[in-house]
């Protein structure tokens, strides 16, 4: 389903599990530094070439290329509902990750008792399987999961104030608990999770952490808003973001799916409309376009002011930057069930058919299939949108 969870979740996966520093010099650690700075900001050049720096002075560990193939994650996470788009990035990441994990192992065969060796294990691990979970292969992701929980649990059991860990081992009781059956089951015959505890793992790290305060923030977002739909609480924790970095777009945004959660339809549709042209108009929003549509066109159909969602709706489909995305299929779906709303069944059969025809992107084709059977209903829409 392409929710209030897609891009947030995504976007708290990305770059989460930074190391406390132990053996980095400080001159590596201020190159990390600015490199997650530059990579919340969507400059993914400039990240690339902060962390390629700190490789360079720092050729024997798994910071450079851990953080490098974090950067391929989160490009191809923005662009996951694109058809091909992993043979792009895929081939680099896997040789980034590879590289990383072959550094992490001769640090551990040095000291099976270095926590920073157990946490670079765990982060690789634990990169790996986010890898696969954006291609839903859950299984595969549920074991590389586990592997990274098993060595960020040893990390703590060796330094219990090695508080980024706890991000990771919350990142593995949350989710298992909570993803797709298939996953969570495959996830219980290894390792049972435990939302209660995973939530208390990542306030652990959101409130102790050193570097990874804002990565645990971006998760707890997530959290709140596509899981516990707790949007108020996600909403400080967005404007904390806000206010330690105004100037970023993509810390912005996250406001209008919050305020989606908390039906707030009308102070969405002026957020949205507010930020509308700045979307547009900026470079490392360009894979957000259509989303940002959606969502807005989403927020005047929640509120009923049909005529604005069709203007809006029809803006994201003739408009898009990238016309395959899963948000051009989803505004579709939500135009089609909007000329249903309005009595106009014949094109609301004309989009429905045309999402069938569509790749199935988060259960669009049962969707639209539902579409064609029978008319959609305000309550009915509403609630898909809530999901």
């Amino acid at each position: 389903m392409l929710n209030r969870k897609a891009l947030l979740t995504l976007a708290g996966l990305a770059l989460g599990l930074v190391s406390r520093c132990f053996a980095i010099q400080p001159e590596t650690d201020k190159r990390i530094i600015a490199g997650l700075d530059a990579a919340y900001s969507m400059d993914f050049d400039r990240a690339a070439e902060l962390f390629s720096e700190a490789d360079s002075l720092e050729p024997e560990h798994p910071a450079g290329p851990f953080f490098l193939a974090s950067l391929q994650w989160f490009k191809y996470s923005q662009n996951v509902d694109v058809p091909k788009m992993a043979g792009e990035f895929e081939p680099r990441f896997n040789q980034l990750i590879n590289q990383a994990l072959d550094r992490a192992h001769k640090m551990y065969a040095k000291n099976h008792d270095d926590p920073e060796a157990n946490f670079y294990l765990g982060a690789v691990y634990g990169m790996k399987g986010r890898w696969l979970m954006l291609q839903r292969r859950w299984i595969r992701a549920a074991h590389y999961g586990y592997k990274g929980y098993k060595y960020f649990k040893k990390t703590i059991d060796l330094d219990p104030e090695y508080y980024d860990a706890y991000l990771g081992l919350g990142m593995y009781d949350y989710y298992s608990d909570t993803l797709p059956t298939v996953l969570k089951f495959t996830a219980r015959l290894i390792a049972r999770g435990d939302k209660k505890r995973g939530l208390r793992y990542i306030e652990t790290t959101l409130q102790k952490g050193h570097y990874s305060v804002t990565e645990a923030k971006l998760f707890m977002i997530s959290i709140l808003v596509g899981y516990e739909k707790k949007p108020e609480q996600a909403l400080s924790l967005i404007f904390d973001l806000r206010r330690e970095r105004p100037a970023n777009l993509f810390f912005i945004l996250m406001e209008m799916p919050a305020r989606m959660v908390a039906r707030d339809w009308d102070g969405a549709a002026a957020f949205g409309e507010y930020l509308a042209t700045r979307v547009r108009e900026t470079a490392s929003a360009k894979p957000h376009v259509s989303l940002f549509d959606l969502y807005l066109g989403e927020a005047y159909l929640g509120a009923k002011d049909n005529a604005r969602a069709l203007v809006i709706f029809n803006r994201c489909i003739d408009q898009a930057p990238e016309p395959q995305k899963a948000s051009v299929t989803f505004c579709h779906l939500r135009r089609a069930q909007l000329f249903d709303l309005l009595g106009r069944r014949d094109d609301a059969l004309e989009d429905y058919s045309f999402v069938k025809k569509r790749p199935d992107f988060f259960d669009s084709q049962d969707k639209a299939a539902r579409g064609l059977k029978e008319q959609a209903t305000y309550e009915e829409v509403v609630k898909q949108m809530q999901e």
